[in-house]
C-alpha cells in the first residue's frame, strides 16, 4: 500500500495558494469570533446575550427611580442592575417573538421617544435655576394663608355622581340647597351616587380654590365638577392644621422655585407653539379659549 498522497498530483502554485488562503481564512474567522465576544470590564458592568450594560445605564436607571444616592449602596446597586438585566432579557425575548414589528410597539416606541425628547427639551429650556430670595419666600408665605398660617382641615358632607349631559339639571340640584335634598332627588330619579364625609386639607389644594372654600359658611353647597363627575360638598366642621412657623421656609422656598420654573417653561412653550405649524382635522379642532379661568377639583383625604 502506498503512502498517503501517493498517486495524487503535485500541488501547483495555484492549489497551494488556495489551501493557504483557506487556512488563513479559518484563522481570521476564529480571531473575529473571539473579538466579538464582549466581556465586562471598565465602563461595562455586565453583558447579557453579548449586549453591554454600562455604568451610565445604571446611573440613568437610578435617576429614573429617583434613587441617585442608591449607587453608594451595594444592595441597591445590585437590585438596580438586576432590573436592567431582566429588562434586557425580556426585550430579547420580545424581539425573538417579532413583537418589535407589531403596530402597537411602533406606536408606543414613538410615544416614549417623544416623551424622552420633550423632557430633555424642558430641562434645557429651564436653564439653571437660582434660589429665591428671603423676601420672595416671605411674600409667598404671607400671600398663601391656606397653606401656612390659616391652614385648615375641613370635614365635608359630600356626594358624587356622573355629570348629566343636561347642564340645567346641575342648576336645579344646586337650588335644592342641601346634600340631603340632592340625595333624595337623585334617588327618586334612579341616579347612582356615592356619599361620604371626607376630610379636606387646604394645604393640599390649589390656593385659589382653597380661598374660595374656606370663606363659605358651614352647610353651604359648593360644586366642583371635573372629568365627568359632579361633586357637591358642604363643610360640616373645621379645625386648624397649621404647622409651626419655623417649618414653613423649606416648602415655601420649593414652591417659589417651582412657580418660577413653571412660568419659564410655559413662556418658552408658548413661543414654540407660535412658531410651529399646527393643522387639525375638523373633529379634533380645539375649542375656543374661554376667558374664565379653569379650576382643578380638590382631592380629599378620607
Amino acid at each position: 500500500m502506498g503512502s498517503f498522497g501517493e498517486g495524487m498530483p503535485a500541488a501547483t502554485p495555484r492549489t497551494r495558494a488556495i489551501r493557504t488562503g483557506l487556512c488563513l481564512g479559518v484563522a481570521l474567522l476564529g480571531i473575529t469570533l473571539a473579538g466579538c465576544e464582549k466581556k465586562p470590564g471598565g465602563q461595562v458592568i455586565a453583558v447579557v446575550n453579548n449586549e453591554e450594560i454600562t455604568q451610565q445605564e445604571l446611573r440613568t436607571e437610578a435617576e429614573a427611580s429617583n434613587l441617585p444616592a442608591a449607587q453608594g449602596s451595594p444592595a441597591a446597586t445590585a437590585a438596580l442592575l438586576q432590573r436592567v438585566i431582566d429588562r434586557n432579557i425580556l426585550a430579547d425575548y420580545a424581539r425573538d417573538q417579532g413583537m418589535d414589528r407589531e403596530p402597537d410597539y411602533l406606536a408606543r416606541r414613538r410615544q416614549l421617544e417623544q416623551t424622552l425628547l420633550a423632557n430633555l427639551a424642558m430641562r434645557k429650556l429651564a436653564g439653571p435655576q437660582s434660589n429665591p430670595t428671603p423676601a420672595q419666600v416671605k411674600n409667598f408665605i404671607e400671600s398663601q394663608p391656606t397653606l401656612f398660617a390659616q391652614r385648615q382641615r375641613l370635614t365635608l358632607d359630600q356626594i358624587r355622581f356622573p355629570t348629566p349631559t343636561d347642564s340645567t339639571k346641575i342648576d336645579s340640584l344646586t337650588k335644592l340647597g342641601t346634600i340631603d335634598a340632592i340625595a333624595q332627588n337623585l334617588t327618586a330619579n334612579g341616579v347612582q351616587f356615592t356619599r361620604g364625609t371626607p376630610v379636606l386639607d387646604t394645604g393640599t389644594l390649589d390656593p385659589a380654590i382653597a380661598k374660595q372654600i374656606v370663606v363659605l359658611p358651614n352647610g353651604e353647597l359648593f360644586d366642583l365638577s371635573a372629568d365627568g363627575t359632579t361633586t357637591f360638598s358642604s363643610v360640616t366642621a373645621r379645625a386648624s392644621a397649621a404647622t409651626p412657623a419655623d417649618s414653613w421656609t423649606a416648602p415655601a422656598t420649593e414652591a417659589v422655585r417651582r412657580n418660577v420654573l413653571d412660568k419659564t417653561l410655559q413662556t418658552a412653550l408658548e413661543k414654540l407653539r407660535r412658531s410651529a405649524k399646527i393643522r387639525y382635522d375638523a373633529p379634533f379642532q380645539p375649542p375656543a379659549k374661554s376667558s374664565a379661568p379653569t379650576k382643578t377639583a380638590p382631592t380629599a383625604t378620607p
